[in-house]
């Protein structure tokens, strides 16, 4: 029997949209997300879908995905997808080897076919079941070799988008985060970074934040040295006009900076510097991530210097001001670090009324008390 390939109008590749169009856009991330459509078959409607099969209708379905005929597959996979956001039907794919029929029609040909297999693979990313069954059949490996022997290059927006999904819900937890890093995927997704659309942009940067955050030894922080991680961010941070995007790459910067060596890298390039001119951004989302990278920087000596030298004080003691307390209390903990160095701690004496102020009145504990230590750092005398 030929197989029966499903009809489309139109190649629906040819209508999307460049990354650096859709950067370029003025489009929220989520805005952006939202022109990703899937590709169905024809004559398929999933929202009015009747199945006969009862709770027979996942072994079915599953039955029916290596068949020849196209078609049937799509049709098949349109329908899984729908019944997969159901949590009673995860368990009993997952008996019937869902994850590795999926993982084999990742290498189809067919767009659609690609689209609604990673979508039920980001779907069953959703559950801890799902994610360990993912762990298991080195799903990311697989999944990160779409199309291509380039990584992460399939041309469909829509299939990335649906990969990264599912990978950031797998490094949620330090097994999956370690699989990630055991694959050698920490470098090709940094090297994807500047290439992807705003929404896939972040997603990708939560994964790598993720990863940082939760590895250890001896992939972190070696692969993010190696791949030169802190000047990726740092030209996101330059470039992207996106404030969810710079906020994503400052966090990571963030956590990155928490290793000695990072702090260093961060000073001798011109990362700290492009921080410190984010403190004056207009969305306080940005300046609270901005100050929170500052912050991990700074526990250096010779950053809290660089600081200084760059006459950021002043901007630190304005900050004070901020009506966000996510903002207040990142700019309180960078000033107890500068208040460190004997020059930064003399510039600071002008703060020392408005922080007592904090420690005496401020609803929140968590700046009561940072501005408890910073007085106490900037009054220090030896």
């Amino acid at each position: 029997m030929t197989a029966i390939s499903a009809p489309t109008t139109t190649d629906p590749l040819s209508k999307q949209r460049t990354a650096q169009e859709i950067n370029l856009s003025g489009l929220t991330p989520l805005e952006a997300s939202r022109l990703l459509v899937p590709t169905l078959p024809p004559d398929v409607d999933p929202t009015k879908m009747q199945l006969a099969y009862g709770r027979r209708s996942i072994p079915k379905l599953l039955s029916e995905l290596p068949e020849g005929d196209l078609l049937h597959q799509q049709k098949s996979l349109v329908f899984l997808a729908e019944l997969l956001h159901n949590p009673l039907n995860i368990s009993q794919a997952l008996k019937k080897n869902v994850v590795v029929l999926l993982l084999d029609l990742l290498k189809s040909p067919d767009l659609c076919t690609r689209q609604k297999s990673t979508e039920c693979l980001s779907i069953l990313s959703c559950h801890a079941v799902g994610r360990q069954a993912l762990i298991e059949h080195e799903a990311m490996n697989v999944m990160s070799f779409l199309v291509s022997f380039n990584r992460f290059t399939d041309p469909c927006d829509l299939v990335r988008s649906n990969i990264m999904k599912t990978f950031v819900k797998i490094t949620v937890q330090e097994s999956g985060v370690l699989s990630f890093l055991a694959m050698g995927l920490f470098e090709p997704l940094v090297a994807r970074v500047p290439e992807e659309r705003m929404d896939i942009q972040i997603m990708i940067l939560e994964t790598l934040y993720q990863c940082i955050r939760l590895g250890g030894a001896p992939y972190i922080p070696d692969e993010p040295i190696k791949c030169d991680a802190m000047g990726v961010f740092t030209r996101i941070l330059k470039k992207e006009l996106v404030a969810d995007t710079r906020v994503a790459a400052a966090k990571c910067i963030m956590m990155l900076s928490f290793y000695k060596i990072c702090k260093t890298l961060a000073c001798a390039g011109d990362t700290t510097t492009i921080l410190i001119q984010m403190l004056n951004d207009s969305k306080s989302e940005v300046r609270s991530a901005a100050a929170g990278a500052l912050m991990s920087i700074t526990i250096d000596c010779e950053a809290k210097k660089f600081v200084v030298r760059e006459n950021a004080v002043g901007t630190l003691m304005e900050l004070l001001d901020d009506t966000n307390e996510t903002v207040l209390l990142n700019v309180i903990k960078v000033i107890t670090n500068v208040a460190e160095d004997y020059r930064g701690r003399f510039e600071l004496h002008a703060c020392v009324k408005r922080l007592e102020g904090f420690a005496n009145t401020a609803k929140n504990e968590q700046i009561r008390d940072v501005a408890r230590r910073a007085i106490q750092v900037i009054t220090w005398r030896p």
